[in-house]
C-alpha cells in the first residue's frame, strides 16, 4: 500500500509520541482491520459511552493552536476495557479522517483492551469518519463495525431500545434523509406500543442542543429531538460532536452530550445569557475528558460521568432517568 502526501503530512503532524509512534503509523503493507465484537442478544447491566476519540487534525494543530491528546484518549479507552462493561457505545468521530488507514490502525491499537475482552461495540458515523474518499471511509468503518453501515438502526437490549440516526446530513442524499425520518418516527411509535419496552435511548453524532459556540443544530432539533420529546418511552438522548460534556433536562427526558473521548476540547458558555437555560451541569467552561458508565436498573438508568483530571479518574457528574411504567 502506498500513502499519499496528505496522509504522510497528517501522520507527521499528528504524531505526538515521537519516532516510534510515527514509524508504526506509516505502513508499507496493509494491516488487517480489527473488527469489534457484537451480539444480537444483549441484555446489558452496564454500558460504557464515549464520543469523539479522534486525534487532532493537521489544520487544528497548525493553524488553531490545538493540542494532541493521545495519552488521555488511550487512558480513557483502557479504563473502559478495565471496567468490563456489557457493551460499549461510541458516539461517532472514531478517527480524524475516515479515508486515512493509518488513523484507523491507531484506533485499532487504542481499542485493543476492549477488543481483547470481546466487549460488544455499537457505533455510529461522525463527520470526521467521512473524508475525501467516501467509499474508502465506509469500507474502513464497516471493517471495524461489520454489523453496522452507518445508517439509522434500531436494536433492542433487554427492556431498552436504542435508536441511532445519521446526523451527517451533508453526506446523505435527500431520499436517504426522508427515509431516515420516516423510519425514525415509525420506530418510536412501534416501541411506544411495545409492552416489553420500558425505555428508549436515541443517539446521533450531532447534538440538538449545546451551549458551545457550535450552536444548536436546527435540523437535528426538528427531525429527531421534537419526536423524541413527543414520544412516551423516550428517556435519554445521547450525542457527541461537541468536545465537552453537557446535560440538559426536559421533564422526564435527559439530553447528554459526551464528546470528551480525546478530541481537542471546546469551551461551553456558562454565563447567564447562555442559549439553553435547562442545563443541569454547570461546572466549568472547559470540561474534562471523560466517558460515561450507564447502569441499567429495574426502574431507572443511572449515569456516572467518569472524568480524567491530572492523570486520575473521578466521577464528576451523576444523573438518573426513570424508566416507563
Amino acid at each position: 500500500m502506498t500513502i499519499s502526501r496528505r496522509q504522510f503530512l497528517s501522520t507527521l503532524a499528528m504524531s505526538s509520541l515521537g519516532a516510534t509512534r510515527l514509524l508504526s503509523e506509516i505502513r508499507t503493507s496493509p494491516v488487517p482491520a480489527k473488527a469489534c465484537a457484537w451480539s444480537d442478544n444483549l441484555n446489558p447491566k452496564m454500558i460504557a459511552i464515549v464520543g469523539d476519540v479522534q486525534r487532532t487534525s493537521l489544520a487544528e494543530l497548525s493553524f488553531m493552536g490545538r493540542g494532541q491528546y493521545d495519552a488521555e484518549r488511550e487512558a480513557i479507552l483502557s479504563a473502559i476495557g478495565d471496567d468490563k462493561p456489557d457493551m460499549v457505545m461510541m458516539l461517532g468521530d472514531q478517527v480524524v479522517a475516515g479515508d486515512d488507514e493509518a488513523q484507523w490502525t491507531y484506533f485499532d491499537e487504542c481499542m485493543q483492551k476492549i477488543n481483547d475482552g470481546r466487549i460488544p461495540v455499537y457505533s455510529m458515523l461522525g463527520n470526521h469518519d467521512y473524508g475525501e474518499d467516501r467509499g474508502r471511509c465506509l469500507r474502513n468503518y464497516t471493517e471495524r463495525f461489520p454489523h453496522l453501515d452507518g445508517r439509522q438502526s434500531m436494536v433492542k437490549i433487554g427492556s431498552l431500545a436504542i435508536v441511532s440516526v445519521n446526523s451527517n446530513f451533508d453526506q446523505l442524499r435527500s431520499s436517504e434523509i426522508r427515509q431516515q425520518e420516516e423510519d425514525y418516527n415509525k420506530w418510536l411509535k412501534e416501541l411506544d406500543a411495545d409492552p416489553a419496552v420500558r425505555g428508549i435511548i436515541v443517539a446521533s453524532h450531532h447534538p440538538p442542543y449545546t451551549n458551545s459556540d457550535l450552536g444548536a443544530n436546527r435540523e437535528v432539533i426538528e427531525m429527531f429531538a421534537k419526536p423524541f420529546l413527543a414520544a412516551r418511552k423516550t428517556r435519554l438522548y445521547l450525542a457527541g460532536h461537541v468536545h465537552s460534556y453537557e446535560r440538559f433536562v426536559a421533564g422526564d427526558k435527559t439530553f447528554v452530550t459526551s464528546g470528551g473521548g480525546g478530541g481537542p476540547r471546546r469551551l461551553v458558555d456558562n454565563s447567564s445569557s447562555r442559549p439553553f437555560q435547562n442545563d443541569a451541569y454547570r461546572i466549568g467552561t472547559l470540561r474534562p475528558f471523560h466517558y460515561i458508565r450507564l447502569k441499567i436498573g429495574e426502574n431507572e438508568l443511572k449515569g456516572e460521568v467518569v472524568m480524567l483530571q491530572r492523570g486520575k479518574f473521578h466521577v464528576g457528574d451523576r444523573f438518573a432517568v426513570g424508566l416507563y411504567g
